[in-house]
């Protein structure tokens, strides 16, 4: 990925791409369809079993990004607060595991009004439930994951923004033995102001 990035880099460095000028900022208020799954691992006395058979869960997005433009007309950074609906489907049982995620991506723009991203995304567990039971308790809160994605900003402002996200984090509390991993992403659509 890193180098995919550095590759980006250089074949962009000289261009200008941006719709935004350089120095100036805009908030994007977005909304759409989010999805998420798990991955788990057990350790069991003859090795580890990795476990990723389920279908995702799809629910709400919505939120707002800032993004910063620099000078040199192909990258940004960008930060948000997104409430995401995700968790899984397992034989017809729904768990929900909603989050609000904090992404704080750099984005490179490739071609005008069109941006390859990455980051770090921060997660908060506010919500667990199986079946209408509530199983915060076992769970961890905090959620670290690795969002990669694309948007396309539109020359009236309308941004479409699809991504994903690996979890790096246990979603298990306090298990040794037991991994899960929630994963999940989003396809958007939103509207970006420039700020004076």
């Amino acid at each position: 990925m890193m180098i995919a990035v550095m590759a980006v880099c250089c074949l962009t460095a000289n261009a200008q791409k941006m719709r935004h000028p350089a120095g100036k900022a805009t908030i994007q208020p977005m909304i759409g369809l989010s999805y998420g799954t798990l991955r788990g691992e057990y350790k069991t006395t003859s090795g580890t079993i990795k476990y990723d058979n389920d279908d995702p869960r799809y629910g709400l997005a919505i939120g707002a990004e800032g993004e910063y433009y620099f000078d040199n007309g192909w990258f940004s950074l960008s930060a948000g607060v997104l409430y995401m609906q995700q968790g899984c489907e397992i034989k017809s049982v729904t768990t929900k595991l909603d989050f609000i995620n904090i992404p704080v991506l750099a984005n490179f723009y490739v071609a005008k009004g069109f941006a390859l991203k990455t980051g770090l995304q921060p997660g908060f567990l506010v919500s667990a439930k199986e079946k209408g039971v509530d199983h915060k308790d076992v769970c961890n809160t905090f959620n670290l994951s690795l969002p990669i994605g694309l948007s396309y900003e539109f020359k009236n402002g309308i941004t479409l923004d699809l991504r994903g996200a690996a979890s790096m984090t246990n979603l298990i509390k306090d298990s040794d033995n037991m991994k899960w991993y929630a994963d999940g992403g989003m396809l958007t659509i939103g509207y970006k102001f420039e700020l004076k």
